[in-house]
């Protein structure tokens, strides 16, 4: 299904208030976008406004908020053979869901903002991306928070992954090359 670039402009400024600082990418893809309210720039899918209504992350009152308290965390699944990092504030039962699932808590790193575990989350991804480590699929199929997995082997274990995340917690913390950690045109 083809959709008009014109009519995806105009569902993202009506239903999200976001108004797009780049052409139509397409239904899945991130779309650069202008908050009408708080005037930060967002990359939200046309799709995730479609489906779920959602607008602006830096506005909203629900999901993650980088502003408050923040844990960054690491999960394995036995069955995947993976491990999974991860995000979420501190007092939600996001940890809990993954263990209904399958997963298990390996560690969890406490941050007194949000935004800073968010940003060694995308630098941990970053390096695993780097190393060559895929995410992991559930039968061949996608699941919920599938890109932020790697899988699990004799040399890549939920040890060596923690240890790398806690050296490159420390490496900025020590005033290391902060760069990064920015986030790149592609946050949300």
């Amino acid at each position: 299904m083809v959709i008009d670039p014109l009519a995806a402009r105009d569902v993202m400024i009506s239903q999200a208030g976001l108004v797009p600082q780049e052409p139509y990418p397409g239904v899945r893809e991130r779309w650069k976008c202008r908050c009408m309210n708080c005037q930060s720039i967002v990359y939200p899918t046309l799709g995730s406004v479609n489906s779920r209504g959602t607008g602006c992350s830096e506005c909203a009152e629900y999901g993650f908020q980088r502003g408050n308290p923040g844990l960054l965390y690491l999960v394995t699944h036995q069955r995947l053979n993976a491990a999974k990092i991860g995000i979420c504030n501190l007092n939600t039962r996001r940890i809990e869901r993954h263990e209904g699932r399958g997963w298990q808590r390996h560690a969890t790193l406490a941050f007194p903002l949000g935004g800073t575990a968010e940003l060694l989350e995308k630098q941990v991804l970053a390096e695993w991306r780097a190393q060559g480590w895929r995410p992991v699929l559930d039968s061949g199929k996608p699941y919920d928070g599938w890109t932020e997995t790697v899988p699990l082997d004799e040399e890549i274990t939920p040890q060596t992954l923690w240890q790398g995340i806690l050296d490159l917690h420390e490496l900025v913390a020590a005033g290391g090359p902060r760069e990064a950690l920015l986030p790149d045109d592609g946050a949300e």
